[in-house]
């Protein structure tokens, strides 16, 4: 997510745009009951952790102003929200953030915002450890989620996200700390150039969320993944709407498949 940040080659920039960010709204009467249950320190910290958990999305997600995420029960009004989402643009507009790159910048700032403020709120912690966290916890949270999963005899999560025809798989390999997510297509008629074409199509068309030609036992299929770190941990909210956003995204690439030469 925040690789965008690395071309201003400036290591300190975000925790300087997020502390002048935390510090106007804290000072704005209407609107900084927003910061009241979540401290600078934790914010700049979850920052660090989670913004890996961010999927790159299409253009136009960024084009509006950044929506609430969050529990209806701890959102703020919409012209609060505005006007708070109106002063990060101005603190990245100040910290010389390309134009181009504030509304990606900003909804996904946000976006662990919301879920540093959604932690704060919790009862019981929803973050698990890296010692914690295995398959039989994922299988419970993406059923708090309503979305589907089963572990296969290849150690593999299978996951369905309700209303979608597309499973999409998930390892989780706790000697190098990390959950991949995977989604694939088989080649049915084991034709590369066909296959190439689909990719080149894809990746076009959909550029935040690259596909590849992979092959597998002599067997060609098309492929997508998405790696994250869960050495600091897991959020399960965030881990939910990973799978909800990868199915939708690897269906999207699924559909440049225009001679249905693919099967899943």
């Amino acid at each position: 997510m925040f690789h965008l940040l690395d071309k201003y080659e400036d290591d300190a920039k975000l925790n300087r745009i997020l502390s002048t960010f935390y510090s106007r709204v804290s000072n704005e009467v209407t609107i900084k009951h927003f910061f009241m249950d979540l401290s600078l320190e934790k914010m700049l910290t979850d920052m660090s952790r989670f913004n890996q958990f961010i999927l790159d999305r299409p253009e136009k997600v960024y084009t509006d102003s950044p929506s609430q995420t969050v529990d209806s029960s701890i959102q703020v009004g919409f012209a609060s929200f505005k006007e708070i989402c109106h002063h990060l643009v101005e603190v990245l507009k100040e910290e010389n953030i390309e134009e181009e790159d504030i509304p990606k910048l900003a909804t996904d700032i946000m976006e662990i915002i919301e879920e540093s403020k959604a932690e704060s709120s919790d009862r019981i912690s929803t973050v698990y450890q890296v010692d914690n966290i295995n398959y039989d916890h994922l299988i419970e949270i993406f059923a708090h989620a309503k979305v589907k999963s089963e572990l296969d005899e290849e150690n593999i999560l299978n996951i369905h996200v309700g209303g979608s025809q597309t499973p999409i798989y998930l390892k989780l390999n706790k000697k190098h700390q990390h959950i991949l997510f995977f989604g694939k297509a088989r080649l049915k008629n084991n034709d590369p150039v066909a296959l190439d074409k689909i990719v080149a199509m894809a990746n076009e068309a959909y550029t935040f969320f690259p596909v590849s030609r992979f092959e597998e036992e002599g067997e060609l299929y098309l492929y997508a993944e998405h790696k994250f770190s869960i050495q600091e941990g897991v959020p399960t909210r965030l881990l939910t709407r990973i799978a909800k956003q990868f199915t939708t995204f690897f269906e999207s690439a699924l559909r440049c498949d225009k001679d249905r030469v693919l099967e899943l």
